[in-house]
């Protein structure tokens, strides 16, 4: 079953796709980027230039949980975790289950730096 369109090339994807890519605009989007929709995204690209340390990674973890609570309501958060590398970018992986049916997933997503 189709759940929605891949915002890169049309296609159609499933439900565990689509969700997948709405986690990502979540945690791309910075929080007062979106006209008419302020609200919308999270405080994580803000925190990609924070220390590397375990608060700099409890205080992204702190922020992704919050985003996806608040935006993606078909996705149960299980877990999070973080991982920065030199180039400033991080890594936001995540795991939980669609709510609707309990499927498990995890979905890993870059945050700032260059890819």
């Amino acid at each position: 079953m189709n759940h929605g369109m891949s915002r890169r090339n049309g296609a159609k994807l499933t439900k565990r796709e689509h969700i997948g890519q709405s986690v990502e605009d979540i945690l791309n989007t910075p929080v007062g980027t979106r006209i008419k929709r302020r609200q919308y995204g999270s405080h994580v690209f803000d925190l990609v230039d924070s220390p590397g340390n375990a608060t700099g990674a409890l205080q992204m973890i702190a922020a992704t949980a919050d985003a996806i609570e608040r935006w993606e309501p078909r996705l149960s958060l299980k877990n999070a975790s973080v991982s920065v590398s030199a180039n400033g970018q991080a890594q936001v992986s995540i795991s939980g289950h669609i709510k609707d049916d309990g499927e498990a997933v995890a979905y890993a997503v870059k945050v700032g730096g260059k890819s």
